[in-house]
């Protein structure tokens, strides 16, 4: 299975451009073996894009069944490459930070809903901006794979659930703004002991985004505790994992 981890920059609330990225790059991968691309979390809509009014955070969260994503599978489709992207689901009037999978034929392989609450602000109405429960790994070309965004693997007792899944590796986008002196300082190998812990493949997926909130790229193959492959704060690009 070849898998690229993706560092690329979102626009906060600009959709259009987000999504426009992922499919430029399932085109620039076609034909060249990839089985799955994976951005990083609420690629699709900056991590920055809510207003924590909820009201105003329904026009702006999207289903399943958005036309962009409907565009996105096509396109995944086309370049018979599988992509994986966190985005701001809704669900009715529910809130959630999802990560959806999607295979080389275009179909739904996971949708995982964050189990910590880190991802939104003490003023979020708890009522509509929810937590998943499912820890549920995906089979995809004879592995299992799990997926953990951002905090979830920061609480003791929710990492205690992703220690007991039953996964062949972990996927983890994640939105962390570290500058690359704090990363390099001691913070990169604080997560790799954390994704040790797991004792598989941890796959860490970061973007890229504009001051004031910026995120500094970077991507992460880690694996019982050692860095394996990275592609360095700093600057975009992807990471190719070969399993």
């Amino acid at each position: 299975m070849r898998i690229g981890l993706i560092a690329e920059k979102y626009i906060d609330k600009d959709l259009e451009h987000n999504f426009a990225q992922m499919i430029k790059w399932l085109k620039q991968c076609e034909g060249q073996g990839y089985d799955l691309l994976c951005f990083g979390e609420s690629f699709a809509h900056g991590f920055e894009a809510l207003t924590w009014e909820h009201e105003k955070d329904l026009e702006i969260a999207i289903t399943q069944s958005d036309p962009r994503i409907e565009r996105l599978r096509r396109q995944a489709k086309r370049s018979k490459t599988g992509i994986a992207f966190g985005y701001i689901e809704k669900v009715e009037d529910k809130l959630f930070s999802s990560y959806l999978v999607l295979s080389g034929e275009g179909e739904v392989l996971a949708n995982f809903r964050r189990v910590s609450v880190g991802w939104k602000e003490p003023i979020a109405d708890h009522d509509f901006y929810l937590e998943g429960k499912d820890y549920t790994p995906f089979e995809f070309k004879g592995k299992k794979i799990g997926i953990a965004i951002c905090g979830d693997l920061w609480h003791d007792n929710l990492f205690e659930n992703f220690k007991k899944q039953q996964s062949d590796l972990l996927l983890w986008p994640l939105y962390i703004n570290y500058t690359p002196e704090d990363w390099y300082g001691g913070e990169r190998e604080a997560y790799a002991e954390r994704a040790g812990d797991l004792q598989r493949p941890v796959l860490m997926i970061n973007s890229l985004s504009d001051p004031p909130t910026q995120a500094f790229g970077g991507c992460y193959d880690f694996n019982s505790g050692r860095i394996e492959q990275e592609l360095p704060l700093g600057g975009g690009g992807m990471l190719t994992v070969e399993f």
